[in-house]
């Protein structure tokens, strides 16, 4: 005979706070998002910072992207018409016209398959930078904001100086220090000199800071890689010898040399809060080097090499899992690789069913239950 609700709730109520704890670490964010509305225990552990800071330390990447859909669809949470932070308001009539929606795609490594899942939000013009399950964006009309797909509370921005040429680059960052969120854009004038500035979530104004020496940055192909409080980029696509960081705290920009000249394909990734460079030195090669932090100064540590017997040209990597094993690759737009680092073996991931991998960007994020502000709660 099954048991009655209040007698679940009741049996439910008498297990240790520790051991529910744990037990609701172990589920995805959107499964603990749901369970917000058990009881108010319940409510309040979950949204507790505690809980938050544990939960998003054990979620695993997955990449986001954004995709075209033209067919009218109900319940859409569209980022134009929900901006008061609300967490169950939708679209119920959102037009028929394309729109670009946010995608993610959740790998199940050692099967060599992945999975793209579809969180039904829309409106977007371009994803900018990602950080602890927070994105930065822009809507269709160009405004600024930042979001958590998985609670779907987004937070509009004011708008930093405008660029014509969209000759830009936006980094988003957590300081571990001051624990505040900000946002870095970094343009070149109509001078061609580069200028930089800031936006606190704290204080929601953009402000000037440091301004890269002239010439340190060729172009703003790559998008910024943040670790520890410090964002560094490519400063090109090809034959660059150095990399630029900014320490978000200092809001100075320094240069780095890398221990190799770069190519085409190569790419900073993150990984356990560690920056990798990972460089491609021939058609059968790719070395990873991990940057250590010493007390004074930091210095390249190769991590490993990947050699094959056949020609792994064109592969891009694109992160790292959190144990540091798996390694995973984009080709063009054509498909996606996962590198086993223990079993030494390359394979291509199956994605729904063998489906192409062809968008032109992706970021790494997370799932998780983040807001940008601790007293800021999930619903």
């Amino acid at each position: 005979m099954n048991s009655s609700p209040k007698r679940c709730a009741n049996e439910v109520s008498l297990l240790p706070y520790d051991l529910i704890f744990k037990i609701l670490l172990l589920l995805p964010a959107k499964d603990i998002l749901k369970l917000t509305l058990v009881c108010k225990t319940w409510r309040t552990l979950i949204s507790s910072p505690n809980f938050i800071e544990s939960h998003t330390t054990r979620c695993e990447k997955v990449l986001t992207f954004l995709k075209q859909f033209s067919e009218s669809r109900p319940n859409t949470f569209d980022i134009n018409t929900n901006n008061n932070n609300q967490f169950t308001l939708f679209d119920p009539n959102p037009p028929k016209k394309q729109k670009l929606q946010i995608y993610l795609m959740e790998f199940n490594f050692k099967h060599q398959n992945a999975t793209i899942t579809d969180p039904n939000i829309s409106g977007f013009r371009e994803i900018l930078a990602t950080c602890n399950g927070l994105i930065l964006a822009t809507n269709k009309t160009g405004t600024l904001l930042i979001l958590n797909p998985t609670t779907r509370k987004l937070l509009p921005l004011k708008s930093g100086t405008i660029v014509q040429t969209r000759d830009e680059s936006y980094g988003f960052v957590f300081s571990p220090k001051t624990q505040q969120y900000k946002a870095i854009h970094v343009f070149r004038d109509e001078s061609g000199h580069i200028d930089t500035e800031i936006l606190s979530l704290s204080t929601m104004q953009w402000t000037g800071c440091h301004v890269p020496t002239f010439g340190l940055f060729r172009d703003f192909t790559h998008k910024p890689v943040s670790t520890c409080g410090v964002l560094y980029w490519l400063p090109g696509t090809n034959n660059v010898n150095y990399i630029i960081s900014m320490d978000i705290d200092k809001e100075k920009f320094s240069r780095m040399d890398l221990p190799v000249t770069t190519g085409m394909n190569d790419r900073l990734i993150e990984n356990g809060d560690l920056l990798n460079f990972v460089a491609q030195l021939t058609v059968y090669r790719i070395q990873i080097w991990t940057l250590k932090r010493a007390e004074c100064e930091e210095i390249w540590v190769k991590k490993c090499t990947i050699n094959m017997d056949y020609d792994i040209t064109g592969l891009i990597p694109v992160f790292m899992t959190k144990n540091g094993r798996f390694l995973v690759f984009k080709k063009w737009r054509e498909a996606v690789y996962e590198y086993d680092m223990e079993e030494e073996e390359m394979g291509k991931v199956v994605i729904d069913g063998d489906r192409n991998f062809n968008y032109r960007m992706a970021f790494t994020h997370l799932n998780t239950l983040v807001s940008w502000s601790n007293s800021t709660p999930l619903w």
